[in-house]
């Protein structure tokens, strides 16, 4: 078990000690897909999203990248509080990078739009929303890297009995990404 462990963290320390090749620069192109859980600010429920992103680092600072959020599943602490039925969010932005080494660590601002089916309104309401996300991914190799991030998601349901209903959550991400560089050093 102590060898296992001292192997592990010796593993650890050499790929952070021998990344001096940068993994991440001007023309790197990221994506990946996870389940993220999230919670909602205005009531009692907690849902469950598959988020898929693509990413393009435009230079050392800026990237742009789209992104989707598609509800698989929502849990209400009371009766009371509304589930999706469906929803889709679909995000695309600009994002600042400070880096140290190949530890990235990024805020970043999306415009989109959510489009929502819940019980209370017949069929499907779409509207704008938007999402505001800080995150951080370590780049362990040419191709794949760590990542976690946290998104706030504004959103509303209009065109219900009553007025807009307030659908804000707040989410979390973290898991496996991939990328590839485009460019030559």
């Amino acid at each position: 078990m102590v060898k296992g462990i001292t192997a592990c963290i010796f593993l650890i320390f050499s790929m952070i000690s021998s990344a001096q090749e940068m993994f991440i620069r001007a023309g790197t192109l990221k994506a990946s897909a996870t389940i993220s859980p999230s919670l909602m600010l205005n009531r009692s429920i907690q849902n469950v999203y598959i988020n898929g992103f693509v990413a393009y680092q435009l230079d050392e600072r800026l990237s742009l990248r789209g992104e989707t959020f598609y509800y698989i599943n929502g849990a209400a602490d009371a009766a009371t509080d509304i589930l999706y039925n469906g929803a889709i969010h679909t995000y695309f932005g600009v994002f600042y990078h400070a880096r140290i080494g190949n530890w990235d660590n990024y805020l970043g601002f999306q415009p989109g739009l959510s489009v929502t089916s819940i019980p209370l309104k017949s069929g499907s309401s779409a509207g704008p929303s938007f999402a505001a996300k800080a995150g951080t991914a370590y780049y362990v190799w040419k191709y794949f890297h760590f990542f976690a991030e946290l998104t706030y998601m504004n959103n509303n349901v209009r065109g219900i009995p009553g007025g807009t209903m307030r659908m804000d959550e707040l989410m979390l991400s973290a898991g496996l990404g991939f990328h590839i560089n485009t460019r030559k050093e």
